[in-house]
């Protein structure tokens, strides 16, 4: 058998969905991270409330899909259920996904800024029930509105309660959560305000 060499033209070029070939022809492996990432985003949109995803205007057979996964207990029909999802997602337009995906961002994004905000709130409680005369002072500082004499006073009840409470006890005192309502409130109240 003699070997000949393939001439640059004789090369297949990848083809695409439909089979045309040319350099902007996407690869198989390309496609297949397309249906998985379609398939994914597919199964957020489970995991959202109905009315979240009736905003996105999705097609009536994406929505009875969704509505079927839903109530799906079984792991495997779940399974094919969700990767009818991906196939039915793989069928609407582009504008459709691309609003996910923007809904999806938002929502994380939403997510990330109340655990920040959260932890802020515990940062604060935490420093004003501490032994630091100064730590009211300085919320009082970035929060004008807070009232001296209120923080100052539930501290001293904390104190109090910390005093009465048996010590194998695991819950805080009432103290510390009315402190901890009341820091979130003032600093939401802050936010709002900024806005």
């Amino acid at each position: 058998m003699s070997k000949t060499k393939l001439s640059n033209s004789d090369k297949s070029l990848p083809t695409d969905a439909s089979g045309n070939e040319g350099p902007d022809a996407i690869s198989k492996s390309e496609r297949k991270r397309q249906m998985h990432r379609l398939q994914q985003l597919g199964t957020a949109l489970v995991d959202l409330k109905p009315d979240l995803v009736e905003k996105l205007n999705p097609s009536t057979s994406l929505v009875d899909a969704i509505a079927l996964a839903r109530i799906t207990k079984k792991n495997e029909a779940l399974r094919r259920q969700m990767q009818y999802i991906g196939k039915l997602m793989r069928k609407e337009d582009a504008l459709f996904i691309e609003r996910c995906e923007q809904l999806l961002n938002d929502l994380n994004n939403q997510s990330a800024q109340q655990i920040d905000e959260l932890h802020q709130c515990e940062q604060w409680r935490d420093r004003i029930l501490g032994e630091d005369s100064n730590s009211i002072e300085a919320f009082i500082l970035h929060y004008p509105t807070a009232d001296r004499q209120w923080l100052r006073q539930i501290r001293r009840q904390y104190a109090h309660e910390l005093k009465q409470q048996e010590p194998a006890s695991a819950r805080a005192p009432a103290s510390a959560r009315k402190l901890y309502t009341y820091v979130r409130d003032t600093i939401q109240a802050s936010n709002e305000a900024a806005d």
